[in-house]
């Protein structure tokens, strides 16, 4: 054989020379005719294959089939960034290669040789199963081309996946492929970018110790899928999904994969050697430790969790954690895995081989699957039993205490002092502060003693109610806090406040310790402390606060009227609640003006929940006639009906639209997606008392409200926008004193070029919507004026942080 020219006399080959400039390379030999229904194709495009790694993975999987010891994958620089437009992905393998039959098996589409037993060479079990696995490359790129190298000849094929799109429209039609025979040295300057980026790979296909044969795969002309390729991604698909053993590697850019594996001591595990109906033999292990396998950069890359179901050694539900089994405990199952060798689900499998069909084999196996996670289970149990039988206030707060103290402080701390990620109650120094080992030594030190000094200190009512100081293990309890301030008497129970924070920060850490989101737990205590405020006495629900409460309560009939209630108080009306067993209505809710000209203008309403357990309301539940009594009765101007929904509440000619038509009485129909709305828009834009009494008066319908509420939130947005900002600055800029209360008409004559635009009581609604966001301990809206407790510019930055930068209603004349 011809030796193979070194670079220096090899022709410099530009990474353009990819597989769209192949096809009049070489010697044509024949024609392959590729008959693929573009269903098939389209089958793939729409989700088969969602994931790029998955797709890649495909490819990989095919050189297992062929009896390879190493498989090479060569990427192009940055796939989410940089440019590919002219590069290649090469997959490379020592399989047994392809003859002229070879390749006329390659593209026959959903008739696989694989389905059978192993080629008399191989000494493993195919896992590819259906012949479309190559199609797997259509989701990536445009173009897939294949050189093989088998009984001295180098042949190839060069498929163009837009010839087979232009033929959408017929069911099958053929597509022609040129089958050629190359040169070497014609084959060699085809794949001289895997000599400058992978030499190894590049010496079994052309170095003196060559393989006697092998394929390369190659990509090119890629999609929009493919920038979502992720190389660590990648590596732990390969990883976990395929099996990497003795006689089979995978290197990834150069970088040789070692099997997925932990290196923890379990707390529990179990052998799994059984025979399953219509599954039949299957075998395995089940592993729960004590720390969770969710934590760390592979939690973040991929899962080592759950159930990892093998199918010929490969893994076929990688995405899919349960199994298609429900959600068991959160601690257990992220401490939890179990790996199970099932070939007799070969039969079961989907097309994709990513998951399988619903059976009541299927099911059994599933049904064995549960009841080895809980047979781990009841080892956790156990263990955290006798951990809890130590747990007391002296482990707490001294040296050598619980695990269950130590392991979520531990993890929180190290995940905030790597990454500087987001923590209500954990103090980050920041990564410039500490190097890795300081790192490790303060995990180290929380080990020994978590907490090694608790101090109170005021940080004022609107801090937070502690503080916890990782580099000197310090918890600082805030003293003005509201919910602290009533829980220790005003610091006579200070005992009461040291359990208290330290039951708050070991919270924290078991949160992050469960697998939620920084961010989630953030906001997640952020509603906490504002529930505690709540129960202090100190604050109001936030717009988002007040949809969860309609959320919950939307079959409800008791916590509806409640939230009723409180998506009106938001809105600015004082509320009553009416219901329970005494005659009335279920509440009741008045709107304070004032007198304008000498004229009082407040007005009240009443309102009932109605709930049936029925998607909507039928007509005959609402009495018109007895609601009406009631509001006359209250002497209220208005009454409404509130609900999830109506029967017919659309329809103009419905039993229920008719008997509002036909009634003289002052009430309406409302949703709960009505309040929704309300609140929302109060919350953006401002919903003053004075329009919600122009809706109560002359609406009636759920449309004829649904329109109201449109035609205002158009008007709010097509209007100016109230500077709030400014609005807040100015009324400090009027405080001659501590004591004075700046006056709201004052400002608005003063700053009249900005605010003589706006009703005064548009300008009020503003304030109160600030007073309901932050609470009272912020600004208070009065009779006699506004009482700002912070400055304008804390309480613009309280906002922001409470609403976002992108509502409307807090942007300031001069900011736009």
């Amino acid at each position: 054989m011809t030796p193979s020219p070194t670079p220096a006399q090899r022709p410099a080959a530009s990474s353009a020379v990819g597989p769209s400039l192949w096809t009049g390379t070489g010697t044509q030999l024949n024609e392959i005719v590729v008959r693929i229904n573009y269903d098939i194709i389209r089958l793939f495009s729409e989700g088969l294959y969602k994931s790029p790694a998955k797709a890649v993975e495909e490819l990989v999987s095919n050189g297992y089939d062929a009896n390879a010891e190493r498989v090479h994958i060569v990427l192009p620089d940055h796939p989410s960034t940089g440019d590919v437009s002219k590069s290649s992905l090469w997959v490379i393998d020592d399989g047994h290669g392809m003859d002229l039959t070879g390749f006329e098996q390659l593209w026959r589409i959903a008739d696989s040789s694989k389905s059978g037993s192993s080629p008399a060479s191989s000494d493993r079990e195919p896992i590819g199963q259906f012949g479309i696995g190559k199609l797997a490359a259509y989701v990536l790129a445009w173009r897939l081309a294949h050189v093989s190298f088998s009984n001295g000849r180098y042949l190839y094929t060069a498929m163009n996946f837009r010839d087979v799109s232009g033929h959408q429209n017929e069911p099958e039609s053929p597509v022609s492929l040129a089958l050629r025979e190359l040169r070497e040295e014609d084959a060699q300057l085809m794949l001289a970018d895997i000599e400058r980026e992978d030499r190894v790979a590049w010496a079994f296909l052309f170095g003196p110790s060559r393989s006697e044969h092998w394929t390369v795969a190659a990509l090119s002309d890629f999609k929009a899928l493919y920038r979502r390729l992720q190389v660590g991604r990648l590596k732990w698909v390969l990883r976990t999904g395929l099996p990497l053993h003795g006689n089979f590697g995978i290197c990834v850019n150069g970088d040789q994969l070692a099997p997925s594996r932990t290196n923890l001591n379990p707390l529990r595990k179990i052998r799994l050697d059984d025979d399953l109906p219509g599954i039949g033999h299957v075998e395995g292990s089940a592993r729960i430790y004590r720390q969770p396998l969710t934590v760390g950069k592979s939690g973040r890359v991929g899962r080592s969790h759950g159930y990892f179901v093998r199918v010929r050694r490969r893994v076929i539900n990688l995405e899919d954690d349960l199994f298609g089994t429900t959600q068991p405990n959160l601690a257990a199952w992220h401490r939890f895995a179990l790996e199970i060798d099932a070939d007799g689900l070969r039969s079961h499998l989907l097309s994709s081989r990513e998951g399988v069909r619903d059976s009541n084999d299927v099911q059994g196996l599933r049904d064995y699957l549960v009841k080895k996670f809980n047979d781990c289970r009841k080892a956790y149990d156990e263990w955290c039993r006798k951990q809890d039988e130590t747990l007391d206030v002296a482990a707490l707060l001294g040296k050598n205490p619980s695990v269950h103290v130590t392991e979520p402080l531990r993890q929180s701390v190290r995940h905030v002092l790597e990454t500087g990620a987001e923590s209500f109650y954990f103090d980050s120094p920041g990564q410039s502060y500490l190097n890795d080992e300081e790192r490790q030594q303060c995990a180290a030190r929380i080990d020994g003693e978590p907490i090694q000094r608790i101090e109170f200190k005021a940080d004022g009512s609107n801090a937070r109610s502690l503080r916890y100081e990782p580099i000197g293990r310090r918890l600082i309890v805030n003293t003005e806090h509201p919910f602290i301030e009533k829980l220790t008497g005003s610091g006579k129970r200070r005992v009461v406040g040291e359990l208290f924070g330290s039951a708050e920060v070991v919270l924290e850490g078991q949160l992050h310790n469960h697998g939620l989101a920084s961010s989630v737990v953030a906001s997640v205590l952020a509603d906490r402390d504002r529930v505690l405020r709540v129960m202090a006495g100190r604050s109001s629900p936030t717009a988002l606060q007040i949809a969860r409460l309609l959320d919950a309560a939307e079959d409800d009939p008791e916590s509806l009227e409640r939230a009723v209630g409180a998506a009106f108080g938001s809105l600015g009306f004082e509320y009553e609640r009416r219901g329970g067993h005494r005659p009335g209505p279920d509440g009741s809710l008045t709107a304070r003006l004032g007198r304008v000209g000498g004229r009082l203008e407040d007005y009240r309403l009443v309102y009932e929940a109605k709930q049936t357990g029925e998607p909507a309301v039928p007509a005959q539940k609402i009495d018109l006639a007895r609601l009406d009594l009631f509001r006359r009765e209250a002497k209220a101007e208005f009454g409404f009906f509130v609900a999830r929904a109506y029967e017919a509440q659309s329809n103009p000619e419905g039993a229920l639209n008719r008997k509002f038509k036909e009634s003289e009485t002052q009430l309406a129909l409302l949703t709960v997606q009505h309040l929704r709305d309300l609140v929302k828009l109060h919350f953006e834009h401002g919903v003053t008392l004075v329009d919600l009494r122009d809706m109560f008066g002359k609406k009636r319908t759920v449309d004829e409200v649904t329109g109201w509420i449109k035609a205002l939130r158009k008007r709010r947005q097509e209007g100016e926008v109230v500077p709030v900002g400014d609005l807040l600055q100015w009324l400090e800029d009027e405080k001659s004193d501590h004591l004075s209360v700046p006056n709201l008409h004052a400002v608005r004559a003063k700053h009249s070029a900005e605010l003589a635009k706006f009703e005064p009581e548009l300008l009020e609604t503003r304030l109160r919507a600030v007073e309901q966001i932050l609470g009272k301990e912020w600004v208070e809206v009065t009779e006699k004026g506004v009482v700002m407790h912070q400055t304008a510019a804390e309480i613009i930055g309280r906002l922001e942080k409470q609403v976002g930068h992108g509502w409307s209603g807090w942007k300031t004349a001069t900011s736009g």
